[in-house]
């Protein structure tokens, strides 16, 4: 399978009990997808996945856990935390009118009613009531951008952009130069340093 068809789905945390079961960070909501995928992909990074087959699974304690055809033993399981859960793109279910998967937010060009271009979606992650958008800006900069209403004024996920209004000072208390605001040497006497 293309790594291109897979997405991110999870992060193997460890082993739990002594039959081999596979204990899941997942990052969506829906712990069918991997019995729906059928196949799950683990690894240490993209270029070395391997692919394991669900049987079943079942959830514990905030984590999934799965059982596979491959993994039979504690020591199997425990030897692959840390690796990297991915399914098939064709395991997702269909979206709803205005919802969106995560990974089609990564790359997207975010540009502010005012401010202008910010930069580019490098992460989304949801710590709270609102899913929220991780912008880095060319020169490395980076801001948290809620997705909330007010703040996104529209989405064009075939084009790649993402139009917001951030409320005054957002960016500011992030650490980005207030607008207008142009750094000058201090000891220079034609702008009123000494």
């Amino acid at each position: 399978m293309r790594q291109a068809d897979l997405i991110l789905m999870g992060r193997v945390s460890g082993a739990f009990g002594v039959k081999g079961e596979i204990r899941v960070f997942a990052h969506g909501q829906d712990p069918e997808i991997f019995l729906r995928s059928r196949v799950i992909h683990l690894g240490p990074n993209p270029e070395t996945l391997r692919p394991l087959t669900v049987v079943s699974h079942r959830e514990h304690g905030g984590r999934v856990l799965l059982t596979t055809r491959e993994v039979t033993s504690r020591e199997q399981a425990a030897a692959l935390a840390g690796q990297w859960v991915y399914v098939p793109r064709e395991a997702l279910p269909p979206l709803e009118e205005g919802e969106y998967y995560w990974f089609q937010l990564k790359g997207a060009r975010v540009v502010d009613a005012r401010a202008g271009e910010l930069g580019q979606v490098v992460a989304v992650g949801n710590p709270g009531p609102h899913d929220m958008l991780l912008v880095r800006a060319p020169d490395g900069k980076e801001a948290l951008i809620p997705m909330a209403e007010p703040v996104i004024l529209a989405m064009d996920l075939e084009r790649g952009l993402i139009q917001v209004d951030l409320p005054e000072g957002l960016l500011e208390a992030q650490g980005w130069p207030e607008p207008g605001f142009a750094p000058h040497d201090a000891a220079d006497p034609q702008r009123g340093g000494r």
